[in-house]
């Protein structure tokens, strides 16, 4: 079988879950046998595969489109299958808008927290505040603007791989069913993040436990709004991630500089080191406007850390009792998650441990290339 990977546009500059699983996925196919090659869908045009498979997010329908254009001249030689990578995105639209509104509320960003910002922050808690962006009105469940191009994706698909049934029941609740679809868990590194080392972390680090935030600065993530809802707290935040949203990544610079316990900041740095972090963080927090289930919550359980995840997404799928759940839109909700796993660390290591156990026998790359090539041959009839 030779299958053709194509990633995202900017997947060799922007790194992301979705290029870790994607590289993951083509070495474990490789290892039973599969021809797999890493290129922009033109290569199909050029050369023999019997699946493409494209790892743009649905989240993107405009690049998909583009591939799949490029794609069309030779479209009857081969099946296209998916990963999606999707939520219903209605809420990452009007969270965005309304964590604007909240930080241009004052001229002195760096000053905001829970106290001084609580009427704005219930509003937004309680989705009780319209926004208008460019002439729109958005409430917090106004669909998409692209929800009409992400059925037009759908369309022209075989078969799309989600990974988790939880994230299948959104697509056909809020997309609809066109195509053939199996799911395909998403893994980690088993050998890589149990061989986490806290003392090679940072000489700052070992000073005294910290919560740790491994993601890229985007609107999904929100890392503005987790620090404000954190700001009051008293031990150390470290962040990681490339800064790819320099308005966000502005503000978290801005309420970190006021904030009385320290905050840290490292760009993105390779997963070598990241296990050591993950091995000596107290607390990993990830809580995403969605995620299906956040590769970087998997790593942190893995190495030993209590996370914290958002409730808006697929996570519980994945973490089940094993994880504190907040609503990303709640500063508060997300301060209580993130007291509670801080506070239960010592008492909740039962569950953190039945946690690890299911990732080392359901998450691993080997189980998620299996499944896919099982994708790949109901698609091919074989």
């Amino acid at each position: 079988m030779r299958v053709l990977f194509v990633p995202r546009e900017d997947g060799n500059r922007v790194f992301g879950g979705d290029v870790v699983q994607m590289d993951a996925t083509a070495r474990e196919l490789r290892a039973l046998g599969v021809e797999v090659e890493v290129a922009s869908a033109q290569r199909a045009c050029e050369a023999e595969f019997d699946i493409v498979h494209l790892w743009t997010s649905l989240h993107l329908p405009d690049q998909l489109e583009r591939q799949l254009d490029t794609l069309a001249p030779a479209r009857s030689r081969f099946r296209v299958a998916l990963s999606p990578i999707w939520a219903p995105h209605h809420t990452l639209r009007w969270m965005h808008a309304a964590r604007r509104w909240l930080f241009e509320s004052t001229t002195d960003r760096g000053s905001l927290d829970i106290v001084n910002a609580r009427d704005t922050l219930e509003k937004i808690a309680r989705r009780s505040v319209d926004i208008t962006v460019d002439g729109t009105t958005l409430t917090a469940w106004t669909a998409h603007p692209s929800t009409a191009a992400c059925r037009g994706v759908l369309s022209r698909l075989d078969t799309i791989l989600p990974n988790s049934w939880m994230e299948l029941a959104a697509i056909f609740t809020y997309l609809g069913d066109f195509c053939e679809h199996a799911v395909v868990p998403n893994a980690v590194d088993a050998a890589l993040f149990t061989a986490g080392d806290p003392a090679a972390v940072p000489a700052e680090l070992q000073a005294a436990p910290f919560a740790l935030m491994s993601a890229r600065f985007d609107a999904r993530k929100q890392q503005d709004f987790v620090l404000l809802a954190l700001k009051r707290t008293e031990y150390p935040l470290v962040f990681v991630g490339d800064a790819t949203d320099p308005e966000i990544f502005a503000r978290f610079r801005d309420l970190g500089s006021r904030r009385e316990a320290p905050v840290y900041y490292y760009p993105a740095i390779p997963q070598q080191q990241l296990r050591h972090l993950y091995a000596a963080a107290r607390v990993h927090l990830l809580p995403s406007l969605f995620e299906s289930p956040g590769l970087s919550s998997l790593e942190a359980l893995l190495a030993g850390s209590a996370i914290v995840v958002g409730n808006l997404g697929f996570e519980s799928e994945y973490f089940g009792d094993s994880a504190y759940y907040c609503d990303p839109c709640d500063a508060w909700s997300i301060l209580r998650a993130t007291q509670r796993a801080w506070n239960r660390y010592e008492r909740d290591a039962a569950l953190r441990e039945q946690g690890r156990r299911r990732i080392l026998e359901e998450f691993t790359w080997s189980a998620a290339a299996k499944a896919t090539l099982h994708a790949y041959e109901q698609v091919l009839g074989k």
